[in-house]
């Protein structure tokens, strides 16, 4: 199922429920209560993954790249599948040429893109649809996904962790929160970037904020870094165990990055909130 039959479907099982609900209040106002040999139709959520952030639990395994070691990079098949398993889905915003937010990792196209190539900012929005991502397991390739189509599709049903690449300007930043703030998924977001005033910037605008470094203490001091409204931060795994522990005894929740499988999270120090893994399936 591609990701537009899966709008399709998400698109129809809202339908049905807001027919349900007329129905029920339809019955309220007419003094009539539903049968009880009738049972009223419920809708269940397709997806293990939470909708909000406060209903996480810890630690929690975020889908890099939306699982790119089982699905193709960044796809709607890999994020799709990552929330229904229970995993939060993660992705990467770059721009088109015509200022487009579109989900890829590098800066150019020619890693994981097919029928494109050269830097993701030059690509015109027909080239980047007429393109597709290669798979990694040498299936079928996948569609390239906008942010907006990828809000449309899971936005306000799992909890998703996309970061704004390094490069970003302020107004670009502003374009990306504004379209969240649209689509009032303050509750629903982990916003990551490397940046340090871009992720001091999502936690003032009210967003849940991941400052993400390498594999040795930034600049700011982890009081800092909570003191700047940031929740959450990913090191490199490499990040020795005594600064994730210096980390969390701030009270910032800490996700390292870098693991391949679900099972390399056996090494990390007891302190960490969760991690980064390509494949969040192998346990």
């Amino acid at each position: 199922m591609d990701h537009r039959e899966r709008s399709r479907t998400c698109n129809t099982r809202r339908a049905f429920v807001s027919v349900a609900m007329a129905s029920l209040i339809a019955a309220i106002a007419t003094g009539c209560s539903p049968s009880p040999s009738t049972p009223e139709p419920t809708a269940t959520s397709p997806f293990k993954a939470p909708a909000t952030v406060s209903e996480l639990s810890f630690p929690v395994t975020i889908s890099h790249r939306g699982g790119a070691l089982v699905y193709p990079e960044e796809s709607m098949e890999g994020f799709t599948a990552s929330a229904e398993d229970g995993f939060l889905p993660e992705m990467d915003i770059q721009f088109l040429s015509d200022g487009t937010p579109v989900l890829i990792h590098d800066e150019t196209a020619d890693r994981t893109l097919k029928g494109a190539s050269g830097e993701i900012r030059e690509l015109s929005r027909k080239k980047w649809d007429q393109a597709t991502i290669t798979n990694p397991t040498d299936g079928p390739s996948a569609e390239t996904v906008t942010l907006t189509e990828l809000l449309d599709e899971l936005g306000g049903e799992v909890v998703l962790v996309p970061e704004i690449k390094p490069g970003a300007t302020t107004a670009e930043v502003d374009q990306i929160l504004d379209e969240f703030d649209a689509r009032d998924l303050q509750n629903s977001l982990i916003v990551q970037s490397f940046d340090f005033r871009t992720a001091s910037t999502i936690a003032e605008r009210g967003f849940t904020s991941l400052y993400l470094f390498d594999a040795s203490l930034p600049k700011e001091s982890p009081t800092q870094i909570a003191d700047a409204g940031i929740d959450w931060v990913g090191p490199n795994r490499g990040l020795p165990a005594a600064d994730i522990a210096l980390l969390a005894d701030a009270g910032l929740k800490v996700a390292p990055y870098g693991l391949k499988t679900a099972e390399d999270a056996d090494a990390l120090p007891e302190e960490v909130s969760g991690w980064f893994t390509d494949d969040p399936w192998d346990k």
